[in-house]
């Protein structure tokens, strides 16, 4: 799963695959261009949550990739693994040793390069995010923390010996969504790689002072027609794989507790609920592959105010309009905001649209009808 120096080239290059079948390897790359130092970044913040999970043994890896100054690399990520198993794992390569936390198992390794892997089992729970920290706490020893950013409970993982030569983090990052399946696991066609969609938010250093200079994301891999990604203008990233826009397909989008539509309320300066109906123009809605919400001939997109409100708005690249869809709950998740959308009044007819916490709840069920 090394995506370090060969993230350009490997999968370019195409991996080899049983015969029918695909190994579908990186997707999604995330670059990221952080500010120059001397001597390199002590910290990273890292912050993900996965909006649509892949299943039982969905074998997907999405991670963020860093590199030292005068060293090698690693990364530190969430997985889900063969059946039901998640994880969270966090690898550097040429690392010398490691002090392991309760639960977590560590060793060197000798594939894609040689190094210390550890790791540890961890629920995540589509539609939370997360912030998995890397530190050095003491002398070329990088400790890895995660933290449920709803909850606020916090663990530590294990600490990572490197060469002392080697610095801090240097000014270069890459995150990636990567599907892993392999040998027996391989799936017949890239359209068989199991659904899935993330959120890479703006990740921070020199413990939260610094972010990065840019944000570019590309789509690569023997199934890169299947990849989808984006950044916005706040450098949140999306990566996903076989989920797409509905562009050139109008819908109305339903709320299944109420059986009312969203519609343009107040003028057209709200959304809200309404009676649903085919040749209301208004409840005409269409996603693009950048999953936002568009609407009234794609002039307009759905999207989430600082102060809860969702409205109409001129459609832009900010965070604010992107809204991915959580199978399993039909909750809409904004990546704005790191809420859902949810009505007000018990979901009456006339009701206006907010954003509130995720909840799962029959309110926050919503649906592209038909």
């Amino acid at each position: 799963m090394r995506i370090a120096k060969w993230l350009l080239l490997l999968f370019c290059l195409g991996l080899h695959s049983t015969a029918g079948a695909v190994v579908a390897g990186g997707m999604v790359a995330i670059d990221r261009k952080w500010p120059a130092t001397a001597s390199g970044y002590s910290d990273r913040d890292i912050y993900l949550a996965v909006t649509q999970e892949p299943g039982n043994s969905g074998y997907t890896y999405w991670a963020h990739q860093f590199y030292f100054k005068n060293g090698d690399g690693g990364y530190i990520g969430l997985q889900q693994r063969a059946g039901s198993e998640k994880a969270l794992n966090f690898s550097i390569w040429k690392a010398t040793g490691w002090t392991a936390e309760p639960d977590a198992q560590c060793g060197y390794f000798d594939h894609e390069g040689s190094g210390v892997q550890c790791w540890i089992p961890y629920a995540w729970a589509q539609g939370r995010k997360y912030k998995l920290r890397l530190v050095n706490e003491s002398q070329a020893r990088w400790a890895a923390y995660v933290t449920d950013m709803r909850s606020g409970a916090s663990r530590k993982v294990a600490t990572i010996q490197v060469p002392t030569a080697w610095g801090g983090l240097n000014e270069t990052t890459i995150e990636f969504l990567e599907n892993y399946a392999q040998g027996s696991d391989q799936y017949a066609s890239c359209a068989q790689v199991p659904a899935t969609s993330a959120v890479f938010f703006r990740p921070a250093s020199a413990n939260g002072s610094a972010a990065p200079l840019s944000s570019t994301a590309k789509n690569y891999g023997n199934c890169a027609t299947i990849a989808r990604s984006a950044c916005t203008d706040q450098q949140d990233c999306i990566a996903a794989g076989n989920k797409y826009g509905t562009l050139g397909s109008p819908k109305v989008l339903l709320n299944t507790y109420s059986g009312y539509c969203l519609d343009t309320l107040a003028g057209g300066s709200r959304a809200g609920l309404w009676s649903c109906a085919s040749n209301n123009t208004n409840q005409l809605i269409e996603r693009d592959d950048g999953f936002r919400l568009l609407m009234r001939n794609r002039t307009q997109c759905l999207q989430a105010a600082g102060n809860g409100e969702v409205a109409l708005a001129a459609c832009d690249n900010s965070s604010a309009q992107r809204w991915m869809p959580m199978p399993g709950s039909d909750g809409l998740y904004n990546v704005g905001t790191d809420t859902c959308l949810d009505p007000l009044n018990n979901a009456a007819q006339g009701a206006y649209l907010r954003v509130y916490s995720c909840l799962g709840n029959g309110y926050q069920r919503w649906k592209l009808n038909p």
